[in-house]
């Protein structure tokens, strides 16, 4: 079978897209939803449809990272086109970051940092801020021990 180069692909889906949200404000930016979009733009080099090697990183319902690949050539199956890896939800920040930039690396090394800070903000927004009283001071502390 022949394959289709990356480049027609790109070229016949980059006006439509199922993946492709564009919005009138903001300059008419385009954004993408592709899951292996890795900062949501939609553009050829982080197009998950066009591009035979992909890299995605999102979050599971369990709350751990997951990172997505795609196998190269594998196109005609794509349910056999990708390769899941989850890192446990208790396992380090940096250890998580350093394995995303090892998977990464020898496969789309132009997409490492963009994997990594993706990784990190995951991993950022499943943690919860702590939130302390304000402590009174002064004129107003003095109000308020009054009060009680």
């Amino acid at each position: 079978m022949t394959s289709i180069s990356n480049d027609l692909i790109w070229e016949l889906t980059r006006a439509n897209s199922s993946y492709l949200v564009k919005r009138k404000t903001a300059g008419g930016a385009q954004f993408s939803t592709d899951p292996f979009s890795l900062d949501n733009t939609y553009s050829y080099k982080t197009s998950g449809v066009a591009n035979t090697k992909a890299v995605g990183v999102s979050l599971s319902d369990a709350g751990s990272i997951v990172l997505t690949t795609k196998k190269a050539g594998t196109f005609a199956t794509p349910a056999k086109s990708t390769i899941t890896t989850t890192f446990k939800p208790y396992k380090a920040n940096r250890a998580v970051y350093a394995a995303v930039a090892g998977i990464t690396k020898g496969y789309r090394n132009d997409l490492i940092p963009t994997a990594v800070s993706r990784a990190s903000a995951l991993l950022a927004s499943k943690s919860s801020k702590k939130t302390y009283a304000k402590k009174l001071r002064g004129k107003k502390a003095k109000e308020f021990s009054e009060l009680k």
